[in-house]
């Protein structure tokens, strides 16, 4: 009777030790795994789920178009080695093995970009280890701040709006303004990040500033503006009540290329993607702005062109029959100009040549055949 009692006695302790010890896991893997960072195009991520067995990452996703996913993965979380090596990582998007991808690594994680279709709803990433996540390695304040950075670079900002990071471990306060809003007071006593627009005016170019004063004696202030998925300007102190100031230009609509946009081409054919806008694009970008004449060219033309484009281009949106009149008197313009595209511009003196040649053309144009046939109306009657 008393080994029976021994027995159970054994038996109800090593159960419990085993619950205990479930208890004691499961939850710790649930907690320490995180969800990896990622910016998704063209679907939203449902789930994430490991699978030790297969040392795979399983995504689940729902897609609305063709797009892509850039997913940083934390080499605490999976891995792919050969040795110590690094390999590359088997990715199946809905099942078929995708042949090549972009990827960036670290020490602590390595990004890949996974393109993907409208009907694809799940990708598979595949490694030859998969951990429980281990705590992060202790990083010092500035290697956050970098992979904080990094994080930002990654993420796509919509409607050519720009991002001010605060990095901060003291109080501080300041303002900031652009092109698009007035002077804004702002202040804090951490980390902040302001989304902001930066557009461009009549012409002239989108610009933004930023003065912060750190408000104590320690501590730091870190100022970064991202725009476009790059570092526009930056600037740190840990001075004793020290301030940082940044400005410069932002990125906008009106300065889609080196030369500016081509505003009345753009207002007239609907869209910058029209045939005749792109030729002008071409032309500016790939031929101009290739000689230093005519790159002297371009800046002169900007400042005599935007003093009025603006306006005419408005007006064209809201008047249709103004807008015919003029398609009507760019597009002899705008054939004259295709010529340019067949010849070859290499030197300062082929682009004054050709240029020399191309305005005689259009003066021909515009005013030698009106002058003849007016005055052939007059010799008639």
């Amino acid at each position: 009777m008393k080994q029976i009692l021994s027995v159970k006695a054994k038996i109800i302790i090593i159960t419990l030790v085993a619950v205990m010890f479930v208890a004691f896991v499961s939850p710790t893997f649930a907690q320490q795994f995180q969800d990896p960072i990622y910016n998704i195009r063209g679907g939203t991520i449902l789930d994430f789920e490991i699978d030790p067995e297969s040392t795979s990452l399983i995504i689940t996703l729902e897609t609305r178009a063709r797009g892509e996913l850039v997913i940083t993965l934390p080499r605490n979380l999976i891995d792919a080695k050969i040795g110590s090596d690094d390999s590359n990582f088997e990715i199946f998007v809905s099942g078929l093995l995708l042949s090549s991808y972009d990827e960036t690594t670290t020490p602590f994680d390595r990004t890949v970009t996974i393109p993907f279709k409208r009907a694809n709803n799940e990708i598979i990433i595949t490694g030859t280890m998969i951990f429980n996540q281990a705590p992060t390695p202790q990083l010092t304040k500035p290697q956050e701040i970098e992979k904080i950075i990094e994080a930002e670079l990654r993420k796509e900002i919509p409607d050519d709006k720009a991002k001010l990071l605060i990095f901060s471990d003291t109080q501080w306060s300041g303002a900031m303004e652009s092109s698009s809003f007035e002077y804004a007071e702002i202040s804090g006593s951490a980390d902040k990040s302001i989304i902001f627009d930066c557009e461009s005016s009549f012409g002239r170019q989108g610009v933004y500033g930023a003065k912060i004063e750190k408000l104590t004696q320690d501590g730091y202030v870190r100022l970064v503006v991202i725009q476009h998925q790059e570092i526009l300007s930056q600037g740190t102190t840990e001075e004793e009540f020290g301030n940082v100031l940044i400005n410069g230009n932002c990125f906008s609509s009106f300065s889609a290329g080196p030369g500016g946009g081509c505003l009345i081409a753009t207002a007239t054919y609907g869209t910058e993607l029209a045939p005749q806008v792109q030729q002008l694009r071409e032309l500016r970008d790939d031929h101009l702005l290739q000689t230093e004449l005519g790159t002297s060219f371009i800046e002169l033309f900007n400042e005599f062109y935007y003093s009025f484009s603006p306006i005419i281009a408005d007006y064209e949106r809201e008047n249709p029959v103004f807008k015919g009149l003029v398609r009507l008197a760019i597009t002899p313009m705008i054939s004259s100009l295709s010529i340019l595209n067949y010849v070859d511009m290499d030197s300062e003196s082929e682009v004054l040549g050709y240029g020399i040649s191309l305005i005689l053309l259009n003066i021909g144009m515009y005013a030698g055949i009106p002058a003849i046939v007016i005055f052939g109306i007059k010799k008639k009657f």
